[in-house]
């Protein structure tokens, strides 16, 4: 299984587009470091003086950790290959950038339509991917067609296109095991039900399970991933006070109940007082040697004045 998914990862990163020169700097120093039980496996930012790079909303990575795959709010695909220093993170190499395509083959036109927050693995050379200001998702084949895939949009769930605006799809996935195996899923950023709790959905053709996440705070969900034995981390993000912060959270997906909510139990909650965070937005797991890693990416919001772009990867042992 794991050599077929390094398989399909392989084609899918080696589509054309466009080199785009990346300065990858090694973060270190008081802010680095552990993340609770995330043990630091190193954190780079990433700097372009294109104008087109940056807004890095979802994240995936190959099965070894050699690879990312990454889409924007801006409506492109973000590419490289990651180095290492021993087992520690220590820069980008063969980066690239390219135009996501829509159902016509066109790249899109505009925020509302081009502002893809999410991506997920659904099969061989096949990601899930999610819109927000728009609400939608779709299947990108880029192992098929490289970044000249265009958009198959798939039927989802109603509720996705509800809510706050610019607070709606935030995450997706398909989930690999227990009793909601190949149902697909969302969750919102902050589409709150009536008791406070963010809305999400499962679904398989036409039949939708909604469920809901407990809230912490103020956090609002903006990613999520699967680990190997079905649980689901979340990745949340707050902005209370003057500096950002950050929560992980892990929850088993057999857990989600229709009409019921979700309580996850916390991995980590800090801030940028305290540690090497920023508007972060997107995570995704990988495998490097025996070891479960996450890594977490942040959307500088094309604000390269105020905010960063950060890459952190952590050892994940619960």
């Amino acid at each position: 299984m794991r050599l077929a998914f390094a398989v399909f990862l392989a084609c899918a990163l080696g589509a054309k587009a466009d080199p785009i020169a990346v300065t990858a700097t090694p973060l270190s120093g008081l802010r680095t470091g552990d993340f609770g039980p995330l043990m630091w496996r190193g954190g780079l930012e990433l700097e372009s003086a294109d104008a087109e790079f940056g807004g890095l909303s979802g994240l995936a990575l190959s099965p070894d950790c050699k690879s990312l795959l990454a889409v924007s709010d801006a409506g492109r695909w973000f590419k490289a290959m990651l180095r290492y220093d021993g087992e520690t993170l220590s820069g980008v190499e063969k980066t690239e950038l390219a135009p996501m395509l829509d159902a016509r083959g066109r790249p899109f036109k505009g925020k509302v339509r081009s502002d893809a927050e999410a991506i997920a693995s659904v099969g061989p050379g096949r990601y899930l991917v999610g819109f927000e200001s728009r609400p939608r998702v779709g299947i990108y084949d880029v192992g098929k067609s490289g970044f000249k895939a265009r958009l198959q949009a798939l039927k989802s769930p109603k509720g996705i296109a509800q809510g706050p605006r610019n607070a709606e799809l935030e995450s997706v996935g398909q989930i690999a095991s227990g009793p909601w195996t190949d149902y697909h899923f969302v969750i919102s950023e902050s589409n709150l039900d009536d008791n406070g709790n963010i809305r999400g959905w499962l679904w398989q053709g036409a039949k939708t399970v909604s469920f809901a996440v407990k809230r912490l705070g103020d956090y609002a969900i903006t990613d999520a991933a699967i680990l190997e034995g079905g649980d689901i981390l979340i990745l949340e993000r707050s902005f209370s006070g003057l500096f950002p912060g950050m929560s992980v959270r892990r929850f088993p997906a057999a857990a989600i109940t229709a009409g019921a909510a979700v309580d996850p139990t916390p991995i980590f909650e800090g801030s940028a007082t305290t540690h090497a965070i920023d508007n972060m937005e997107g995570i995704a797991l990988c495998k490097f040697g025996d070891e479960t890693r996450v890594t977490i990416v942040s959307d500088n919001n094309f604000n390269t004045r105020l905010q960063r772009t950060l890459l952190l990867q952590f050892a994940y042992k619960p």
